[in-house]
Formats: structure tokens, C-alpha cells, sequence
């Protein structure tokens, strides 16, 4: 019996891991990959007792090389070829904007659509043997899930430029310089550092990471007063959100006693 291309596992109390299961394929995605990707996606999007993700490959070579070559072979039908696109396109935007982070653990090779997917998390963590690269370009086409926008506003125009119009492989040195990825570690730390920063995030009150992610998130589409009338907007939500919490606890600590006067 074939395993899921794609794992979900609780590791942690309100952690999950996510992981492209298709090691013999270098974790390349086809249609039912991604299919299953989307819907673990939103089930994890809307499970309110997790409060960080992992997203990582399965196996020691590879996170994601991009699209599965027996995928791409039936997109000379063109409805098929939009179908797929749509979906991992659906799927990359719905991770962005989760209202929760998302740690992406790289385990090795990283091309195309794999690091579209890693562009989407909100943290980059990549193994010193990680190779990061977007040869669309060079075989034709764009890299249309999200890598000409979440790139270049990541790591600026002139670096996108090379990237994507050059279609280089980067480095894990030269991707941690250059601010694709936040850390390099050896293979083996990759799973405990990945985890570590997971439940660090984890511990955290969900609501307050939450409303600091949009305000942060926001930044790229307002004006500095824009940016700062929603900021403290958001803060406002998050005060009543504490002083509700205070409230909810005083109460509890007074409850049983008797009022004054009675």
C-alpha cells in the first residue's frame, strides 16, 4: 500500500509537521501531491489548537525540486497545466497568510516550485548542504507561484533578477547572506533546531503573534502612517485582549470569596 504524499504528524503539543512524502521522487510534486498539500494546508489553518507548523521533505537529499517531470509532461494540455498551477498557487497563499507561523525545515535540494513553497513559510531554516534554485526561466517559463513577488520583496530586485533570470544555483552560505533562508545548521541539528524554534513560537500568545504577523505583513502595501494608524489599531485589539485575560484571571482568583460588605 502506496503512504500519502503528504504526512501529518502532532510533534509537539500545538506543533504539527507537515512533509512532502515522495523521497524516491526527490519529493517532486505532482497534481495529487499538491491536492493533498492544500487540504492539510486548510485543515491546519483552521485547527485552533495548533499554533506552529513545520513544513519539511522526507528523506536526506532533498526538501523540494520543483515539479514532478511526469506532471509537467501533460501540461501541454493547458487546462491541466492551470489546474496545477492554481492549486499550488491557492496552496502557497493560503500558508502566507496563515495566522500562524510556519517554519519551513530544508533538508537538501530546493528548485522551483520547492522554493516557492519555502518562500511562503514564515521562517526559512536550511541544512548547510541545502542548493536553492529557479530554473524556470531556463526551461521556458515563469516561476508563477509566487516567486517574481514574495522573492524580490525578501531579498531585493537585483538579487531577484539573478536569480530568476539566470536561473544560478545559490548556496546555503550564499542564500543565508544574501537573506533567503534566517539559518544555516548541519543535516543532523536541522529536525531539533526546526522544532525548537517551533515550540519557542508555540509558548507564545497565539492572538499577539497573530495581530504582530498582519501588522508586519501589511508593512509592504501601506504608506509609513497607513502603517502605523493599523499598527496601532492592532495593538488596541491586543490591550483589550490582555485586559480581558487579567479580568478572566482575577476572577478566577477571587472566586469563592466573599464581596465586601457581605
Amino acid at each position: 500500500m502506496d503512504l500519502p504524499s503528504i504526512l501529518l504528524e502532532r510533534t509537539g503539543g500545538h506543533i504539527v509537521t507537515v512533509t512532502v512524502n515522495r523521497p524516491g521522487r526527490l519529493n517532486a510534486v505532482d497534481f495529487d501531491t499538491a491536492t493533498q498539500l492544500k487540504r492539510v494546508m486548510s485543515d491546519v489553518a483552521g485547527d485552533a489548537t495548533v499554533r506552529a507548523v513545520i513544513v519539511t521533505g522526507a528523506g536526506e537529499k532533498a526538501f523540494v525540486v520543483g515539479a514532478d517531470k511526469s506532471e509537467t509532461a501533460l501540461h501541454g494540455d493547458e487546462r491541466r497545466a492551470a489546474s496545477f498551477e492554481n492549486v499550488c498557487r491557492d496552496t502557497f497563499n493560503l500558508i502566507a497568510g496563515m495566522d500562524k507561523p510556519v517554519v519551513c525545515a530544508i533538508n537538501g535540494y530546493t528548485f522551483g516550485l520547492g522554493v516557492q513553497l519555502a518562500l511562503a513559510c514564515t521562517f526559512r531554516v536550511a541544512c548547510s548542504g541545502a542548493r536553492f534554485g529557479l530554473p524556470e526561466v531556463n526551461m521556458g517559463f515563469l516561476p508563477s507561484m509566487g516567486a517574481t513577488q514574495r522573492l524580490t520583496r525578501l531579498i531585493g530586485e537585483a538579487r531577484s533578477m539573478e536569480m530568476i533570470l539566470t536561473g544560478k544555483t545559490v548556496e546555503a552560505e550564499e542564500a543565508l547572506r544574501i537573506g533567503l533562508v534566517h539559518r544555516i545548521v548541519p543535516f543532523p541539528e536541522l529536525p531539533g533546531v526546526a522544532q525548537g524554534l517551533a515550540a519557542e513560537l508555540s509558548e507564545k500568545d497565539p492572538l499577539v503573534l497573530k495581530l504582530a504577523m498582519r501588522a508586519i505583513r501589511a508593512a509592504k502595501d501601506m504608506g509609513m502612517a497607513e502603517g502605523l494608524a493599523y499598527e496601532a489599531e492592532l495593538a488596541k485589539e491586543c490591550g483589550r485582549h490582555e485586559s480581558g485575560a487579567e479580568s478572566d484571571k482575577s476572577g478566577g482568583e477571587n472566586a469563592g470569596r466573599p464581596k465586601a460588605g457581605a
